[in-house]
């Protein structure tokens, strides 16, 4: 009898309940019943909130632990998995086009607005001007003149090597013109530096088109699958990086001005009270030699061009494209060679004005 009233009234354990002799709380009986056999230990792997419970779940309770790890599991069968619900369109459904996956509209009418190297996009410079004037025709105080040197485009503005910088110092307008070369300066990378208008359209659901009417260029963004995004592996406790884009030329392709270019959205925001924004990335490889500049400046044909499109709204309303560019060709290039582009957005087309290349 004395044994028995002790267990009566002694104390409640952590978490609340009191047992009494024979009898154990409901509480405790979920714990073994539904713990015991969760199925979100089979999806532990595979979401951050699974992976929790199941570690809450094989640890002994806290204070109010069985309540935690109960909320724990629902939410666990409830959420979706976010990565594999945007690459697949949903359950089951296929992925999404690009048209229909878009984070921002880069559709309409653009201008280049030039706020820097006036000279050098609004006019032709002169053969050897790198982005300092002609070669020695500045002079560093109390230096020697620039671009008079073995590399004459030092301190220019493009990190030529030698074999670069010498190949600029050979360009003949005369010569280009005579061989049907006048476009050299309008390929892929070229184009977007001139004085233009932009007309951006869905040629096909994953195909978006981009039109220049200086030197009445089309290039041509070809989306596929797109790449796996970056996520945090909460189980293995590290961050995955996202996968590059894929570069799937068809077998064929012949090299161009505009090369061939493959695209992919990155997508931001979207929930809760964050706007759904994102950018544009493009690399465009299979390209003929190039000029950067209208001046003979050169590329090769295996630079390698990544560009990043963005959009940006100022207070008084106008909506801005914002282009960035990064060649990679280390046959003429020291380093990557990084340029930045804007353009306003138009109302309409009435400023639209295609013109022919020109080699001066």
């Amino acid at each position: 009898m004395v044994q028995q009233h002790k267990q009566k009234h002694s104390p409640p354990r952590r978490g609340g309940e009191a047992r009494s002799a024979g009898v154990v709380s409901s509480t405790a009986t979920f714990r073994r019943s539904s713990i015991g056999a969760s199925p979100c230990r089979a999806r532990a792997s595979r979401h951050p909130v699974c992976a929790f419970a199941s570690l809450g779940a094989s640890s002994p309770p806290l204070r109010g632990g069985e309540c935690v790890v109960a909320i724990l599991l629902v939410l666990c069968l409830l959420a979706p998995s976010t990565a594999h619900a945007q690459l697949r369109g949903g359950r089951g459904g296929p992925p999404p086009t690009a048209r229909a996956a878009a984070p921002i509209d880069l559709t309409g009418y653009w201008t280049a607005v030039i706020t820097e190297d006036w000279h050098q996009r609004m006019l032709t410079a002169p053969r050897g001007d790198f982005g300092t004037g002609a070669n020695g025709a500045v002079r560093d105080p109390g230096g020697a003149p620039v671009g008079v040197g073995p590399n004459p485009s030092d301190q220019g503005n493009i990190p030529y090597k030698v074999e670069g910088a010498q190949a600029a110092m050979k360009w003949d307008p005369a010569k280009d013109e005579a061989e049907g070369n006048v476009c050299k300066a309008y390929g892929a990378i070229g184009i977007m530096r001139q004085p233009t208008h932009l007309h951006i359209t869905w040629q096909a659901d994953n195909t978006l088109k981009v039109e220049a009417d200086s030197g009445t260029q089309t290039r041509l963004f070809h989306f596929g699958p797109p790449p796996r995004p970056g996520q945090m592996n909460y189980v293995a406790g590290r961050y995955v990086p996202a996968e590059d884009l894929k570069i799937d030329v068809p077998a064929g392709t012949p090299s161009s001005l505009q090369g061939y270019s493959v695209a992919a959205w990155t997508a931001m925001g979207g929930r809760g009270n964050f706007e759904r924004s994102g950018y544009l990335k493009v690399v465009t490889t299979q390209l003929t030699p190039g000029y950067y500049w209208k001046n003979g400046v050169p590329y090769t044909g295996n630079a390698v061009l990544t560009e990043h499109f963005r959009l940006m709204q100022l207070p008084d309303g106008s909506e801005w494209l914002l282009l960035s560019q990064l060649v990679e060709d280390p046959e003429y290039l020291n380093q990557s060679y990084l340029v930045n582009y804007q353009f306003k957005k138009l109302p309409d087309g009435s400023k639209w004005n295609p013109t022919p290349c020109s080699a001066r």
